[in-house]
């Protein structure tokens, strides 16, 4: 995962690493779909196979937890319901695994841009 995939037409404050993004994404998407940290931290995957898996697992076991988490992401009622409409249902987890890694990501470089601002 690295930023220019994730949000390739935004940089980050002179004072932030993308090492601290990257984290910073990981936790806000802890906190989104209410993950324990120890368990993401001690997976050994990519975190938009741990995304995916999450939203494919929820929409058999858990449809309103990962609706929540959607919410809490803010992806869009009309947007989740678009791809999951307009896609085969692997194609539509995979889209929205990157919605949620894109809205986490935006989420922490809005919060970071917007603070910097303030404090400077």
């Amino acid at each position: 995962m690295e930023l220019a995939h994730i949000l390739p037409d935004k940089t980050l404050p002179d004072s932030r690493t993308e090492v601290d993004f990257l984290e910073a994404v990981v936790q806000q998407l802890v906190k989104d779909f209410h993950w324990n940290f120890d368990r993401v931290n001690a997976a050994d995957m990519p975190m938009i196979s741990l995304v995916s898996g999450e939203i494919e697992w929820g929409m058999d076991h858990d449809p309103s937890g990962t609706f929540a988490a959607f919410y809490r992401l803010d992806l869009g009622e009309d947007l989740v319901r678009r791809l999951l409409h307009d896609y085969e249902r692997p194609k539509a987890i995979e889209l929205l695994a990157e919605k949620c890694l894109q809205r986490a990501a935006l989420k922490v470089w809005s919060r970071w841009t917007y603070s910097i601002r303030n404090d400077g």
